[in-house]
């Protein structure tokens, strides 16, 4: 039972690894989204400018978000993990 839990565990902290990847992709687009819709009365120079600060910007919020909700499942890892065995090192 121990090793079906450590594989269970280790399948969904690589998930998690892989949830940070995307969610920081997903920041990036989102952020070239977000300023081409926020700002439409300059979209002609918009589209002559390049996106890299808009595009790091939303993926640096991206990756922060999806650090926060990884965190805070590998907190509840620990937590489950401390319930169980309450006087291992």
């Amino acid at each position: 039972m121990g090793a079906v839990r450590r594989a269970v565990i280790f399948v969904a902290q690589i998930l998690a690894l892989i949830f940070i990847v995307l969610a920081t992709t997903a920041g990036a687009l989102a952020g070239d989204e977000w300023f081409a819709r926020a700002v439409p009365m300059i979209s002609s120079i918009v589209a002559l400018m390049p996106g890299a600060p808009v595009s790091i910007v939303g993926a640096v919020a991206g990756f922060f978000v999806s650090i926060v909700l990884v965190a805070l499942f590998f907190l509840l890892i620990e937590i489950a993990n401390n319930t169980r065995n309450p006087f291992s090192p």
